[in-house]
This record gives C-alpha cells, structure tokens and sequence, in this order.
C-alpha cells in the first residue's frame, strides 16, 4: 500500500467529512443515540475505510470518482445511525448538507485547477496548497451552514405530516443528482470551464430556493395545524355549551315540575293541618321525602371557568361507564390565566376519556388532583391507559392522525411559557400527567 497517497487521501477526505458532519450532527446533539467518543471512533472508522478505497482504486488504475459514491453511502449510514429522530426528516436536512458540500468541493477544484495545474493533478486535491484551500473555505462557510442547519432543524421539526416528508426529500436530492449527472468528469479539462463552476453555483442557488419555496410551505401546514386545532377546541367549546344548555333545560323543568307540585302537597298538607291529623302528616311527609331526587349537582371548584371544564368530561365519563373521581383546591380567581389552565386541563381530560374508551381489559377511571399554593397550581391527571403511547423526540404520536398529538405539546407550551413542567409516563397500564405553574 502506499502509506504516502493513503495518508494524503484520508487527511483531505477528513477535512470534508468532519464538517459534514459537524453540520449534521450538531443541531442533534441532545438526540445522539451514541456518546461523542463512539461517534468519533465510528467516523474514523468509515474514513479509514474510504480511503483505503481510494487507494485500492489508484494502484489498479481504476476511475477514483466511486469514491465519491462511498462518501455520500459513508455519511448517510452514519447520520442515520447516529442521530434518533426521524429518518425521512433526516434525509431531507442530509441533501441539503451534501448540496452545500459539493458547491464548496465544486470551487474548491475550479480554484485548484486553475492555481495549482500540473501533470499529476488529482481531483481529491492531494496537494498541501489545495488542502488549503479546502481548509479557508471550509472553516469560513462553516458557521453560516451552522447557522442554516440551526434555523432549518427547528423549522423541519415544527412541521408534522408524514406522507409530506415521505416526497420532500426529492427535492434537495434532485438538484444534487442533477449537477453529479452533468459533472461526473472530474478531468482537468471539464473543472476549468465556466460551465462547471456555473452549475455548482446554480446548485447553491437553487438549494437556497427550495429552502425558501419550503418555508412558505411549512407555515402553511404549520397554519393549518393550528386552525384544526382551534376548530376542535371550538367544537369542544360547543359541546360544553351544549351540555350546560341541557342541564339548565332539565334543572328549569324540574323547578317548573317542582312548584307544581308544590301546590298540591300544599293542599295536602293544609287539609291534614286542618283536620288535626298529625300522625298522618308526619307519615306522608316521610313518603314525599323518599320521592325527592338526590342531588345529583356537584361543585368540584369554586373557579366557574375548571367547574364547567371537569363537569363537562365527567358527564361524558359516567355516559362511558368510567369511574371519575376528582379533587380540586382551587380558589375562585386563579394566580394564573384561566384558559390556558383550561386549555390543559381540557386536553389532559379529552386524552385521558379517550384512552379510557379504548381500555377493554380492566376498569376504567380518571383521576384529577388539583391545588393552588403560593402562586403556584400543581395538576394531575391519571388514567387507565392500555397501550404504551409512541413517544418521539419528546413527543406523542397521535392516535386519531398520522403524525404527532397536539394536546400533550400544548400543554408543555404553556407549562414552559411560565416557566413550570409537564411531564407524562405510562407506567402498569397508567398514564400519569403531570403539571406545576
């Protein structure tokens, strides 16, 4: 082996890759599935193996271009077995890294070509002045593709639709293949035309489009998701309102019933009064007494606003057959915004009756636990839960829709917003819900 072209070939291809992978692993370094120290051993292990590849292909005279292949099959395995987050997400954020690395090795070897020609010109740029250049372009263009990674994680992770990610990634990935299709001659002669150095740049140009045309598209979804959401509060609103009307409905109707009724035991008991029947009184009063309906209305609350909220879901529980138990110390003007507390409570009770409808095997129950000290509220929500919830990057998947659950993360949005936590764990069949403001 040539241990002189074999240590030239892994350092250059080293100063591609580590800010390949710089770019793709640090916006996911609180998602590693490995620790740095593995991470590094793996990334050394793939560049041993590509470059001896590279060497292999140059002692028999062989086109080296493959390597390039190798490069992109090296990063894409690593990035994948590396990084916990979803794959079709992953590939997407992956082409866009490998469309800004091969614009960068694009200029790269138009500059080498026309600075440092000679006979033995390679294009893995085995030169000390070549890697130079490598090295300037890529530590100055590193913190702004840090900086677009950043930006594009956190928009790519806000947008959940599945059958959506299962297309996008072709759109970065055509642009790459495109320009590798037209470029696949390294040769001196194709480097040095303007046409080359064009299409890289028309490469960087319109990845920078996509990107953009993306974006437009993400807040789209992002809009959509949230309409959905306020129909489906509104909706709830409505049934709430609904059941109020009903029990204000029945409740005038038995005070209606009641005075009628009233009159005529009036007359009964004037007539028994009358005629100096007392005993006789005494025992119809204690038959219309066990005729009296028990009294059905609960108060769980002095705030309105929670009452009507858990006496919604407790209606709905006991038409399910479920067992719902509640205690709630909360006083009539709460410490913290009233709808967004029943913002989460809503969404913790509509999941929890959800789960319990699903539940075949045991009992059904929810149990709410609520208490508000010193300016602080702590919330609990338990119920029956079958099957484990899909729980990724920190949130749950849906179980009525592809993609993940809204309630869940709009409670730990308005946990956060005041500086409180949300946490969630099934456990035996359980699920726990947790919440302090």
């Amino acid at each position: 082996m040539n241990w002189h072209v074999f240590g030239k070939a892994f350092l250059c291809e080293t100063l591609y890759s580590i800010p390949f992978f710089i770019l793709a692993l640090f916006p996911f370094r609180k998602q590693l599935r490995f620790s740095l120290k593995s991470i590094t051993f793996f990334i050394f292990l793939g560049q041993l193996f590509q470059s001896s590849c590279y060497v292999y292909l140059v002692a028999h005279g062989k086109p080296t271009r493959i390597t390039d292949m190798i490069f992109a099959v090296v990063c894409l395995s690593l990035y994948f077995l590396c990084v916990k987050a979803n794959a079709w997400k992953l590939l997407f954020l992956c082409f866009f890294i490998f469309n800004f690395m091969v614009t960068l090795r694009g200029i790269c070897f138009f500059l080498e070509s026309w600075f440092f020609s000679g006979s033995d010109l390679t294009f893995y740029s085995l030169h000390n002045e070549s890697m130079l250049i490598i090295f300037v372009f890529l530590f100055f263009t590193l913190p702004l593709g840090l900086r677009f990674m950043k930006n594009a994680r956190e928009r790519v992770f806000e947008v959940d639709s599945p059958a959506f990610w299962h297309k996008a990634w072709f759109l970065p990935f055509s642009g790459t293949f495109i320009v590798c299709v037209h470029n696949f001659d390294l040769s001196i002669d194709v480097v040095r035309t303007p046409r080359f150095i064009l299409t890289r740049i028309w490469l960087l140009l319109m990845t920078v489009l996509v990107y953009s045309i993306l974006l437009e598209a993400f807040d789209i979804i992002r809009q959509q998701t949230v309409l959905k959401e306020r129909a489906a509060q509104q909706e709830t609103l409505l049934a709430i309102q609904r059941t109020q009307y009903q029990q204000l409905s029945r409740h005038m109707e038995t005070v209606r019933q009641a005075r009628h009724d009233l009159r005529q035991h009036l007359n009964v008991i004037d007539h028994y009064l009358s005629s100096g029947k007392t005993e006789d009184l005494k025992s119809y009063i204690e038959q219309y007494r066990m005729t009296l309906p028990p009294d059905t209305g609960r108060t769980w609350c002095e705030n309105y606003a929670v009452n009507t909220i858990v006496c919604y879901y407790g209606e709905e529980a006991r038409k399910a057959g479920i067992d719902f138990s509640v205690r709630l110390e909360l006083p009539k003007q709460l410490s913290i915004n009233e709808p967004e507390l029943c913002s989460i409570l809503g969404n913790l009770l509509e999941n929890a009756l959800d789960a319990c409808r699903d539940c075949t095997d045991t009992a059904p129950f929810i149990r709410i636990r609520a208490r508000e000290e010193s300016g602080h509220i702590a919330l609990a929500v338990d119920n029956t839960c079958g099957s484990a919830p899909i729980e990724e990057n920190g949130q749950f998947r849906s179980t009525k829709h592809e993609g993940f659950g809204t309630g869940t993360a709009s409670v730990r949005a308005i946990a956060q917003r005041h500086q409180g936590v949300a946490e969630f764990r099934h456990e035996d069949g359980i699920f726990y819900a947790s919440v302090f403001i």
